[in-house]
């Protein structure tokens, strides 16, 4: 990594989480860069390191151990190339208006505790909801190509954001959730069909999804959908204590 930067300062999270948040570049790690990415930590005065981890890489996961990182998550991408969808879906599926937001946020902030956030105590719990809150309300404002809905105007009981990257033709589902009284019912997978429909309208050759290792059913879900895990890495939080 010589002649640039080994981390990159997140100015949306710093302001957010109220502490100084830096991406580590490398997905792998050895003695060297450990002792690069502690320097310029120090030098631009980082609370918080995210780093993605090639678990596929020994040393990698050794240096983040000695290093105290904290592992949060596993990061399961899954992938399909397999657009058609089947004819029926249990739920009609709508775009976001903006009388579904107040119901989206609190959606937002119940559904995704099996996030990297909540499993880092330096994180409250009122830090990793909101952060999910401000996420689903930044996509219906534009950060995400679409949102879909399922359930009545007004009140919504799930949803799911879509990415189009039209220039490499492929698209992406950003937040996925359901209500809790909702769960069970088939909403996901009509969720999950609508999304891909939406992709296909934009003539995609694949779409991929992030999950959580921890999040079982999601996985199941996806895969149900035709998605395949296409890679996995993992999640480190590493923080420094500042004299």
């Amino acid at each position: 990594m010589s002649g640039s930067n080994p981390c990159t300062f997140l100015e949306w999270d710093s302001r957010f989480f109220g502490h100084r948040i830096a991406r580590v570049e490398s997905q792998r790690l050895d003695a060297d860069l450990v002792s690069q990415i502690a320097g310029w930590s120090r030098d631009n005065k980082i609370d918080c390191l995210y780093f993605l981890a090639d678990g596929s890489d020994s040393n990698t996961i050794v240096c983040a151990e000695q290093w105290n990182a904290h592992f949060t998550d596993i990061r399961v991408t899954m992938r399909t190339k397999d657009l058609r969808t089947p004819a029926d879906a249990a739920h009609e599926i709508r775009p976001c208006t903006p009388e579904d937001l107040t119901a989206l946020r609190h959606i937002a902030r119940t559904s995704h505790n099996d996030g990297r956030f909540f499993f880092d105590p330096r994180f409250t719990q009122e830090q990793c909801e909101s952060f999910y809150e401000k996420w689903i309300t930044r996509s219906y404002e534009g950060f995400a190509s679409a949102v879909l809905v399922a359930g009545m105007p007004g009140k919504p009981v799930g949803y799911v954001t879509c990415q189009l990257d039209s220039a490499a033709r492929s698209g992406r589902i950003g937040l996925f959730a359901i209500a809790e009284e909702a769960r069970g019912l088939g909403v996901g997978r009509s969720l999950a069909i609508a999304a891909l429909r939406w992709f296909a309208e934009g003539q995609v050759d694949h779409v991929e999804v992030v999950t959580q290792g921890r999040n079982v059913a999601a996985q199941r879900l996806y895969a149900k959908c035709g998605f395949r895990i296409h890679s996995i890495f993992l999640w480190y939080h590493k923080w420094f204590d500042h004299e």
